[in-house]
């Protein structure tokens, strides 16, 4: 049995792009959740568009779980333990537990790759472990890491000692040594700098979103209910029961609709029992999960996108709520900021819940023609500033000139 997994690990056919695509820098993207799982949120489409807008340039392959976030059972659709096409991309779908592991170690042992790019800090799979081979198997490689928010003040709060911790025993033993962080905004880099120091060699390159020329927001119906939703996983982190407890507050006729992955089961039932509570003018409806070409039309058809987040460090989701021509009600604790002077929305201290509710009861007033405007006006904005090519440029650079 041992003879045969150290065979495995060593002869294993995971080889890959060695006649290939010599003249394309060969990038190894290690994420937990690739396509065609959606539940992770915005890093799935995150990667996914990078790959799509620059997978003509370099070689990108990509190591993923074969499952979705939370699903017991794997994918049904896909080919497991060997490299199959995906779009613009190679794609390795690996299992849990040991044999997972062996077959990461053997992509590292047997592919060829000139760069190799993190998607998370806190992963064991894929990050910690596979840092730590490279390390071991000395290959030579320039190493990017995206933290993927993880650095942000809320998501460090959460689970804390653990993190912080981990965070200490890292530094000490030189662990991230030459890594080159990913920040998707200045604000991302802020964060990575307070966390692993000023001396962290830090490439800003903002995250793509795709606004789609099809969307179409759909107009304010006149006197009714004003149309509230919320997507996104349904974890402490993103502050649902936050969203909940402000709509206690509001007076006015309100449709709350959510959609997500129940993520925490604990934390889904004291979501449930917070909008048990509501008061009859807040209607609440859970409606499921969104597939990712969903989301966007779905957003167009309400009103105001609420998500007092506890931290983003881009908030793809944000973006595609402004894609689709949607206003945004937001906490102060992502990148996108001053957005009431931007005319776009508002981003608002979560210590502050009055203000919220505030908002909530001038979008209510607004009339139909004022509300229509303002959507069109802020599909405009979207279109001129959102996945445009200075973004896609930003993700080019962060790819070149690491040798």
């Amino acid at each position: 049995m041992a003879v045969g997994l150290l065979w495995y690990v060593i002869f294993s056919p995971v080889l890959l792009q060695q006649s290939e695509l010599l003249n394309m820098n060969r990038i190894l993207v290690f994420i937990p959740g690739y396509l065609p799982g959606f539940k992770s949120g915005g890093p799935v489409r995150t990667v996914a568009n990078m790959v799509n807008a620059l997978g003509d340039e370099f070689a990108f392959s990509v190591v993923c779980l074969d499952r979705d976030l939370g699903d017991a059972a794997p994918y049904g659709s896909v080919v497991k333990d060997q490299w199959k096409q995906q779009g613009k991309a190679k794609v390795f779908y690996i299992k849990r537990g040991l044999f997972g592991v062996i077959n990461l170690i053997s992509i590292l042992r047997n592919t060829q790759f000139d760069i190799v790019h993190f998607n998370s800090f806190l992963s064991f799979q894929f990050c910690i472990l596979p840092l730590v081979m490279l390390r071991i198997f000395h290959r030579k490689a320039s190493i990017i890491l995206g933290p993927r928010g993880e650095f942000s003040v809320g998501a460090l709060s959460l689970k804390s000692f653990k993190k912080r911790i981990f965070v200490a025993g890292s530094r000490m033993i030189g662990l991230h040594k030459h890594v080159i962080w990913h920040a998707s905004t200045e604000y991302e880099a802020e964060d990575i700098r307070r966390v692993m120091g000023d001396a962290a060699f830090i490439r800003t390159a903002i995250d793509l979103t795709m606004t789609g020329d099809e969307i179409q927001p759909a107009p304010r119906i006149g006197g009714g209910p004003l149309r509230v939703v919320f997507i996104s996983r349904i974890s402490r982190k993103k502050n649902l029961w936050g969203a909940l407890s402000l709509l206690r507050s509001v007076r006015q006729e309100v449709c709350f609709d959510v959609y997500g992955p129940a993520e925490d089961v604990a934390y889904w039932t004291e979501c449930q029992e917070a909008a048990a509570v509501l008061p009859a003018n807040v209607v609440f409806t859970y409606c499921g999960l969104l597939q990712p070409l969903e989301v966007a039309p779905t957003l167009a058809k309400y009103d105001l996108f609420l998500f007092p987040t506890f931290g983003e460090n881009y908030g793809h989701v944000i973006a595609e709520a402004l894609s689709a021509g949607l206003p945004i009600l937001i906490s102060d604790t992502t990148p996108w900021r001053d957005l009431e002077q931007t005319k776009l929305g508002w981003d608002i201290p979560l210590g502050q819940p009055d203000r919220f509710v505030a908002c909530i009861e001038e979008c209510c007033t607004k009339s139909a023609d004022a509300y229509d405007k303002w959507r069109r006006d802020i599909r405009q904005w979207a279109v001129a500033n959102i996945g445009n090519q200075a973004a896609v440029e930003e993700n080019r650079q962060l790819f070149k000139g690491l040798d």
